[in-house]
């Protein structure tokens, strides 16, 4: 983390929150570009062959063919990509730490102190950052459930 730390304090980006925006992208990148691999190897040619024979080009099939046939893989990435997110907490305490800009996590470890923890604002922050990700399972849980439940039929 010490090179990490020292490339954003040179380029200016801490107490941003874009250098919390570049590390995760940086730390989730390799493992969804593994996912999306994993999943295209599996999928058979046929389908691409297919849309081929029937006059598309190699661009057209993907867009049409191909694209719909990863969302089952993409709603993994972005629900465990999301979750990851937004319980991170050491790499916004690094970057963020003396600023404005803060994560609910850090929001909350600022009620614990060596000596006294406010455990009603503790617990009210927990509830108060639970609420956008119920909110978001709630409307999307259809969805969800399919991806989490989809895959590709042979």
């Amino acid at each position: 983390m010490l090179p990490l730390y020292a490339t954003m304090r040179d380029i200016g980006l801490l107490g941003s929150l874009w250098s919390v925006i570049l590390i995760n992208v940086g730390q989730q990148m390799p493992f969804s570009v593994f996912l999306y691999t994993m999943f295209l190897r599996e999928l058979p040619l046929d389908y691409e062959e297919a849309a081929l024979l029937d006059g598309c080009g190699p661009l057209r099939s993907f867009v049409t063919v191909v694209f719909p046939l990863l969302r089952p893989v993409t709603g993994t990435v972005v629900i465990l990509n999301s979750v990851g997110i937004w319980n991170e907490f050491f790499t916004p305490l690094l970057y963020l730490g003396g600023s404005d800009n803060t994560t609910a996590p850090v929001a909350i470890y600022g009620f614990v102190s060596q000596y006294v923890s406010q455990w009603p604002l503790i617990f009210a922050g927990l509830v108060i950052s639970v609420i956008p990700i119920l909110v978001v399972y709630f409307a999307l849980q259809k969805h969800i459930i399919k991806g989490f439940a989809g895959g590709l039929k042979g």
